[in-house]
């Protein structure tokens, strides 16, 4: 089967980078677009983040990468607090990119894209939705014409900024609740899931002996692992690869149909998702316009699945060796 039309969406962010490469080891993909938007650090360290990696991928002559919003809907500002490192890799440098930037905005890349590969094109974003939203925004119409959305964020279960929220809504809540409410068939995968599949120091010891052409996936894990160890955990969840994996393949977590709608008003609930089983808004004591939310629905990831993603995610970098 041919590779299938694909944009990634993204704020590079370490496990952005190595969910880069995961994708393009699979094969599976046809990736049209890198687009960048604001998360882990400012929009000007991750766009230069993701051109730096589309050179060391060796895609940046083939994938065009594209600048996207530099703030959230709401104007919070967008930072992780250095979890990632000052300049968003983990302070591994990287060389800038060579081709000439792009004049095109990622939302317009976004919605042009859609049209070229209508009901063909997935879209998966790893960082908040403040692209996304954007674009469905400007053209309420690309929520048809996409083949699916999956995005990493969110949470059913508690979070990882606040006691409720996870990182990429909290972020910019408006976005993800535009997104989850324009009819867009979407996936979420959130913390419930991510946080089930870990890399370990025993994953990293195989890039290490896979020797040349990992040595640079070897250093973003060995800075992500080593965020993760600041904060008392031995080994780090695969946030941003296992929404690449579950776009391809859902049976690396256990999904349901459902409604999720985003507190974002709260400074203490700011970003927390609710998710509502499909069939179930109509028993909860909630107002009209709550329970007509029940219209759109969505996947979401409620743990892990039957598959190992942690062995494949680890298998699959070893195909895809950097420059």
């Amino acid at each position: 089967m041919a590779p299938s039309p694909l944009v990634l969406d993204s704020d590079p962010g370490l496990d952005d980078a190595v969910a880069l490469q995961y994708l393009l080891g699979t094969g599976l993909w046809d990736l049209k677009a890198f687009t960048a938007v604001g998360g882990n650090v400012p929009l000007d360290l991750t766009y230069r983040n993701a051109r730096a990696l589309a050179r060391a991928m060796r895609i940046e002559h083939d994938v065009p990468v594209y600048r996207g919003a530099g703030r959230s809907i709401s104007r919070i500002s967008l930072d992780s607090g250095g979890f990632h490192g000052g300049n968003g890799l983990g302070d591994v440098e990287l060389p800038d990119g060579t081709v000439p930037e792009r004049t095109e905005s990622a939302v317009a890349a976004i919605i042009r894209l859609s049209k070229e590969y209508e009901g063909e094109l997935t879209l998966v974003a790893t960082g908040p939705l403040t692209n996304v939203a954007i674009a469905l925004v400007e053209d309420p119409h690309l929520a048809r014409r996409l083949r699916k959305l999956v995005f990493m964020g969110g949470a059913v279960r508690g979070g990882n900024i606040t006691p409720v929220a996870e990182f990429n809504v909290w972020a910019d809540p408006e976005a993800t609740d535009i997104v989850v409410s324009s009819g867009v068939p979407f996936t979420m995968v959130g913390l419930d899931a991510t946080h089930g599949w870990r890399f370990t120091a025993e994953h990293l010891a195989r890039l290490d002996a896979a020797g040349p052409g990992q040595e640079l996936t070897a250093r973003f894990l060995r800075a992500y692992l080593a965020s993760y160890a600041a904060v008392g955990e031995p080994d780090c969840p695969l946030h941003d690869p296992l929404a690449v994996g579950v776009a391809a393949d859902e049976s690396f977590v256990t999904a349901a149909e459902g409604t999720v709608v985003v507190e974002c008003f709260s400074e203490l609930t700011r970003g927390q998702t609710v998710f509502m089983p499909q069939g179930s808004a109509r028993a909860f004591a909630y107002g009209d316009t709550l329970k007509a939310r029940a219209l759109h629905t969505g996947r979401v990831a409620l743990g892990t699945g039957p598959r190992d993603f942690s062995t494949h995610f680890t298998e699959t970098l070893l195909k895809y060796p950097t420059a």
